[in-house]
């Protein structure tokens, strides 16, 4: 009996397709080469507050281009900025990032982000920061407005702000407190401030990505001139050439100073403030004024205005009495004896010499002309005589303000 052969073929066959299934599977997983693909990592930050961006869009583009073109693949950064790649094949990777609110990163020669990818390995990229363009936001910008002469809120007012090309109008000086919303910039942007009654201030910010605080804005008024003459300056006055201290009150506060000499002939004090009247006052050596001298502008005047200052009627000298006794070796009876400033041309009447000459105990030696009054405060020359004889002395003296008695000036005359 001859036993049947069992053919193997079929089963050969099905364990040639398995071998095949097994090779097809580990060939997908493992990429053309039987190696896993690799990855890209990174973090995407905002430029100034270095904390990540969530939402931004990430696009890889490969290098190689194959039937399909460039192959790509995109992810979207997470809540802490970071984003990741798999499977990816083996190639230098380009990546692109976008966000509306940010300049995109694009690819382009100036901001390109690339990685090169290896077969099961990760490559990490430098964080990439991303600048705001801050299109569509606003940002407010406040502060104060004072005086800069008496440091007081100015409240009122037609005030009015400029932001580079957006205008805010008919505003109260009081709405910088709240502040005005502008759109955010990038670019340098200036702030003009107009005010009615202050000379305008002037603001430049290199970028205004924020809130902005300006503080206390300190805006000068606008101002007038007073410039002052002086008349009826003494000649010993004009040649000591003293100087003045000049004050421009309103109320009982100093809004503006000067000083000058008396020989420059005229004077100019500024920065009064628009529309107020003032008191001037001034302080010279040797005279006390009369009263202040009160200058009304007329409404919104801004020039100059021309007083004149007289120290013969603004100013009156401060007298003081001086007594001059004449001293000589050559007096006699009936000898006339007298005496004057030679500045102010203040004259003493003259005494008679009625004592009998000689150089005994009642000889006379010393006549007293007595006393009379004359500026102080300047060095007087003071001139002593004997009439008949055609004899002259003199005494040069300052004569000081501080003694309620009189100054003796002693002339002597040989």
């Amino acid at each position: 009996m001859i036993r049947e052969r069992r053919n193997p073929k079929p089963f050969g066959i099905l364990v040639a397709l398995f071998l095949v299934l097994i090779v097809s599977l580990v060939g997908c997983e493992k990429g053309t080469l039987g190696l896993k693909g690799g990855g890209i990592s990174g973090s995407v930050l905002d430029s100034r507050t270095l904390t990540g961006i969530s939402g931004v869009s990430v696009t890889a583009l490969s290098g190689k281009v194959d039937e399909d073109g460039r192959a790509s693949k995109f992810v979207t950064s997470d809540s802490n900025g970071n984003y990741y790649f798999s499977d990816m094949r083996a190639d230098e990777w380009t990546l692109t990032f976008d966000k509306v609110g940010y300049l995109a990163i694009d690819g382009t020669a100036s901001n390109t982000v690339s990685a090169v990818v290896v077969n099961s390995e990760t490559s990490y990229v430098p964080s990439v920061r991303m600048e705001q363009t801050y299109e569509n936001q606003y940002v407010t910008v406040s502060g104060v407005l004072k005086d800069a002469i008496n440091g007081t809120l100015i409240s009122y007012g037609n005030a009015q702000f400029i932001f580079g090309q957006q205008t805010f109008s008919n505003r109260l000086p009081t709405e910088l407190t709240t502040g005005f919303r502008i759109p955010a910039s990038l670019s340098p942007i200036s702030l003009t401030i107009n005010v009615t009654g202050y000379q305008s201030m002037k603001y430049d910010f290199d970028s205004l990505r924020s809130d902005r605080d300006i503080g206390t804005v300190l805006m000068p008024p606008e101002t007038y001139s007073v410039v002052g003459r002086w008349q009826d300056v003494p000649g010993w006055v004009f040649l000591e050439n003293p100087a003045a201290n000049i004050f421009a009150y309103s109320g009982n506060r100093v809004v503006a100073t000067a000083t000058s000499h008396l020989n420059e002939q005229q004077f100019t004090i500024s920065g009064i403030p628009r529309g107020v009247s003032v008191s001037i006052e001034a302080e010279i050596k040797g005279y006390r004024m009369n009263g202040p001298v009160v200058v009304y502008p007329s409404g919104d005047f801004q020039g100059t205005i021309y007083q004149t200052f007289s120290l013969k009627n603004n100013f009156s000298p401060i007298m003081r009495d001086v007594r001059v006794v004449i001293y000589s070796n050559s007096l006699a009876t009936n000898d006339f004896v007298g005496g004057y400033c030679e500045q102010t041309g203040t004259q003493w009447a003259q005494t008679i010499v009625t004592n009998p000459p000689g150089f005994t105990i009642g000889t006379p030696r010393v006549i007293d002309l007595g006393t009379n009054q004359v500026p102080t405060g300047y060095t007087l020359m003071f001139r002593g005589y004997i009439v008949g004889q055609g004899k002259i002395g003199n005494e040069e003296v300052l004569i000081n303000d501080d003694g309620a008695d009189a100054q003796i000036v002693t002339i002597q005359v040989n």
